[in-house]
This record gives structure tokens, C-alpha cells and sequence, in this order.
């Protein structure tokens, strides 16, 4: 029986171009709810760029590291895909805080 490759696993690409990814992804979304924001007076054009930037750097975090577990999970490495996600998700809470503290 033929593999489909549609749903074949593949580990070829580098931790940053993760980051890249996710970043695109989630500062176009941020983008498009922050300009429908804007246009309906709910935000400042200020307000809307920290958002585009927040989104983006947690997204391309997010990404990365999702994606580097996959990866893991495709060389059959559950164990290590389990602790860098565990460590990813405590990371992401840790940067949380630390913009919390910054925009205080």
C-alpha cells in the first residue's frame, strides 16, 4: 500500500524558519482584527502596532516550538517532543509576564 503524502511527517526545516512562520501567521491575524478595531474607533493606531507585535512574537514562539515538536514526534522521540513542549508552554508564560511588566 502507497504512503499518502499529504499526511507524511517531515522534519527538514530549521527552528527560525518556525519562528518565521508563526509570526507571519499571527501578526496577520492580529492585523486584521486590529484594523477592524481601529476602523470602528475601538483602538488607537498605537494600540493596534503593540498588538501586531505582541502576536507576532508569541506566535512565532508558539510556532517554533510546535513545530520542533512535530518534528520530534516524526523521529518517534516522544519523550523529548513532551519536555520541549512543556518547556515552550513555560516559556511563553514567562514572556507573558515580563510584556506585562514592561507595558506597566
Amino acid at each position: 500500500m502507497q504512503e499518502n503524502s499529504l499526511f507524511t511527517l517531515s522534519n527538514t526545516r530549521l527552528p527560525f524558519d518556525h519562528f518565521i512562520s508563526g509570526a507571519l501567521i499571527a501578526g496577520m491575524g492580529a492585523a486584521a482584527l486590529g484594523f477592524s478595531d481601529y476602523l470602528n474607533n475601538r483602538a488607537t493606531k498605537k494600540d493596534v502596532a503593540k498588538k501586531i507585535a505582541k502576536y507576532a512574537v508569541t506566535g512565532g514562539f508558539v510556532g517554533a516550538i510546535g513545530i520542533h515538536a512535530s518534528n520530534l514526534i516524526a523521529q518517534k522521540k516522544y519523550l523529548n517532543a513532551a519536555a520541549f513542549t512543556a518547556a515552550g508552554i513555560g516559556g511563553l508564560l514567562i514572556a507573558e509576564e515580563l510584556i506585562k511588566l514592561e507595558s506597566k
